[in-house]
């Protein structure tokens, strides 16, 4: 079946302390399924398109809960495994009042034995977009591996595609970080990154330069986000800026996740890359005004989003 876009990674249960805001004196918790790729899959399904989402789960309850809560959102997981390692998972306050501190249980997870391998040129042709991570990159070498195959895949076969450096320093260190990403943030249609994800991979955090940098490098549509504040962007060597709406933040996690599968989806949709840019600005705010990563996800159709979200 053809699908608007494929994606793939390691999703994972997340507990959110719903009695305090701290997991040092946290004893309630909330469980919600989450992940930066399949955050993307959602946030396109949420607008009216056919999304695929690959990843490796284990043969627990967790695994078996978290593959129902993916389907249930209207995405492909016809081709997902099963296999007999944990699924992963992560702790966290929910960051009302004190800032987000993160657990993982995720070394050595089911999705960490994702490979090269599971991601069949079927795959790739049969999507209009693919969408890749560093996180992956991050949680096993097989992983990485299996990113830089899809993204030359990808390209060989003429699918766009999407790399969000997504820099996640409790999986590595900065030098290990950069030696793996920066090979792979080239030749996309469009990359993310966070400032100081940009300063980490490209040694240096000046937008300007560093944007035409990884637009020399291929990439056309290349974003520097940085919280609630001006979105840098380059198009084809064309610089700018967009200033995000203004909202409450009342959970910024899965808001840049947001943010980019809303901007795909306008794509998508035949939005001229400012104006799909706009969109994936307000799907992100709107997600960071709501607890949860996918709560706030506007609906529509077509890859556009509804106007009474």
């Amino acid at each position: 079946m053809k699908v608007d876009l494929f994606t793939f990674g390691e999703s994972l249960s997340v507990f959110i302390t719903t009695d305090s805001d701290s997991v040092l004196t946290g004893k309630f918790y909330e469980r919600v399924t989450a992940g930066a790729e399949v955050n993307v899959a959602v946030a396109l399904a949420r607008l009216g398109l056919k999304s695929k989402y690959f990843s490796r789960f284990g043969q627990d309850q967790l695994g078996e809960v978290m593959i129902k809560d993916i389907a249930a959102e209207g995405v492909d997981i016809s081709t997902v495994k099963r296999v007999p390692f944990f699924t992963g998972a992560m702790v966290r306050n929910p960051g009302k009042d004190a800032p987000v501190e993160t657990t993982y249980l995720r070394k050595g997870s089911a999705a960490s034995t994702i490979e090269a391998s599971d991601i069949s040129d079927e795959f790739i042709t049969n999507a209009r977009w693919v969408h890749t991570t560093g996180i992956t990159c991050a949680i096993s070498e097989s992983g990485a591996a299996a990113v830089a195959h899809a993204l030359a895949r990808a390209k060989a076969l003429g699918v766009k595609s999407s790399f969000d450096l997504n820099l996640r320093r409790k999986l590595w260190s900065d030098e290990q970080a950069a030696k793996v990403l920066k090979p792979l943030a080239k030749d996309v249609e469009f990359l993310i990154g966070g400032e100081s994800e940009y300063e980490v991979v490209f040694g240096s955090k000046d937008a300007k330069s560093v944007l035409k940098d990884a637009n020399d490098r291929g990439c056309k549509i290349a974003v520097m986000t940085n919280g609630d504040q001006p979105l840098r962007y380059s198009i084809n060597g064309e610089f700018g800026q967009i200033l995000p709406p203004k909202v409450v933040a009342v959970d910024p996690v899965g808001s840049g996740d947001a943010f980019t599968g809303g901007t795909i989806a306008g794509l998508l949709s035949g939005m001229d890359e400012l104006t799909a840019l706009r969109q994936g600005s307000r799907s992100g705010a709107r997600v960071a005004s709501m607890f949860g990563d996918w709560t706030g996800l506007p609906t529509g159709s077509g890859g556009v989003i509804n106007e009474d979200n």
